[in-house]
Order: C-alpha cells, then structure tokens, then sequence
C-alpha cells in the first residue's frame, strides 16, 4: 500500500488514529472477515455506490456486501490523499485487483477496480469513524 505522493503517515496524534482508521479498513476489506469493516462506520454511516440512485444504509450495505462470503479480494491499495480538517476529513484510495473464489479454486478472478472517498470524523470520546463511502468503477483504459 502507497500513499499518492509516496510520504509516510507522521505528524499528530490524530492523524495516527487516522492512519491506523485507513489501515484497519483496508486490511478489513482485504481480509476473509469483510464484515469488520462495518464496525469501523458511525451508526448513521451512508453509502453512495454507482448506478445507484439513492443513499444505502449501512444494513444495505451489509446486504449488499454477502458476496463476500464467497469472494475475497485481491487488491492493490493507494492512498491517493488525506486530508483533515478539524473534526472531520477525507481520503481518496484506489483499489485495483480481483475478487477471487473462496471454494470453487476452478472459477477464474474477477477483475475488481475501484476509487473511493471516504468520509470520517471523530466523535465525542475522540474515537475517528467512518461516515461516508462514495465509489465508483472506473473503466479500463483502452
């Protein structure tokens, strides 16, 4: 995993709960337990996924994300930005990879690309939280 301009993480104590928020959800999503990347989202966290017209909750998006028990991904991760602003901030990632089969080894990879903003904030125990996941697919270059 690279951060877009190449620096490391430094700098305050909340930009390392930072970090360690980014991480944890990274290598949730890279994991076989999915689903604890949930747990890194505020009550009221909202989805915003392509082709779709409207806000998904995040019991949609634990929906919607079952597939996971039968896909895993194989990604690479950039961390394209991040920023702060206070109480809030924002970081844009990109994943690039496969979702490939967890039981049938026979079934080929599929081709997974993604850019996503996630949305954070710190809440009132000072703990940082996911609020917001808006992503899109990008098309492969021809």
């Amino acid at each position: 995993m690279t951060q877009g301009n190449g620096a490391a993480f430094a700098g305050s104590r909340d930009e390392m709960l930072v970090q360690r928020l980014l991480l944890d959800a990274i290598n949730c999503t890279q994991s076989d337990n999915f689903f604890s990347y949930f747990e890194l989202f505020t009550p009221d966290a909202v989805w915003m996924m392509p082709s779709n017209r409207q806000d998904v909750s995040l019991s949609e998006a634990k929906r919607f994300y079952r597939f996971t028990d039968k896909f895993r991904f194989e990604q690479q991760v950039t961390i394209d930005e991040v920023q702060i602003f206070g109480q809030r901030g924002f970081a844009r990632i990109s994943f690039d990879g496969y979702l490939i089969a967890k039981r049938d080894l026979t079934a080929p990879p599929m081709r997974s690309i993604s850019r996503h903003l996630w949305l954070f904030a710190q809440d009132l125990s000072g703990e940082w939280r996911l609020t917001r996941d808006i992503w899109n697919n990008p098309r492969e270059q021809e």
